[in-house]
C-alpha cells in the first residue's frame, strides 16, 4: 500500500479541516518523537494493509515482515488509543469511524492469541493492553514466526 492509496481512504472519512484539527493532537512515541492522530491512523491501516496483503506470501521472500513488525503495529495502535484519551467527546466521529474500518480490517484476519505469543515475544509486561495485542494473523509469515517462537517456550 503506498502512502497516497492510504491518503486517498483516509480523506474518504475525514474533511482537511477535522483532519488538521486531529493532527493537532500529538502522542509522544519516542523520547523526543511525536506524531499527530492523523499520522497514527494512517501508519494502523498502512501495517494492516499490508499484513493482510503479505497472509500468502512465503517466508522465503526476504521482503515479508515478522513477529516484531505486529508488536510495532500494535505499538501504532496503542498511540492512537492514548492519543484518543486527549479529543473532546464528539470531536471524532468520523476519525473513530475510519479507526473502526482499520480494525475491523485487521480483525477479519486475525483470531485470539491462545498461547500468548506476541506478549511474550514483547515482554510479557503486566501493563495493561489493547485488544489488539491478543490477536494474530491466523496465517501468513507473521504467523508463522510466532508459531516457531512459542515452539521455544
Amino acid at each position: 500500500m503506498s502512502e497516497v492509496q492510504a491518503r486517498e481512504w483516509l480523506n474518504r472519512h475525514l474533511g482537511v479541516a477535522e483532519a488538521d484539527q486531529l493532527d493537532r493532537t500529538v502522542v509522544s512515541v519516542a523520547p523526543g518523537r511525536s506524531l499527530g492522530l492523523v499520522a497514527l491512523l494512517l501508519g494502523w491501516y498502512e501495517h494492516v494493509t499490508r499484513m493482510e496483503k503479505e497472509l500468502d506470501l512465503p517466508d522465503s521472500d526476504r521482503s515479508v515482515w515478522g513477529a516484531h513488525d505486529l508488536i510495532a503495529a500494535d505499538s501504532l495502535r496503542d498511540f492512537i488509543a492514548r492519543g484518543l484519551e486527549s479529543i473532546p467527546e464528539g470531536g471524532s466521529r468520523n476519525y473513530l469511524v475510519a479507526l473502526d474500518e482499520a480494525d475491523s480490517r485487521f480483525l477479519s484476519y486475525a483470531e485470539f492469541d491462545e498461547l500468548g505469543a506476541l506478549l511474550r515475544l514483547d515482554g510479557g509486561e503486566s501493563k495493561v493492553r489493547g485488544w489488539w495485542w491478543t490477536r494474530i494473523p491466523c496465517s501468513g509469515p507473521i504467523r508463522r514466526d510466532l508459531d516457531r517462537f512459542s515452539a521455544s517456550f
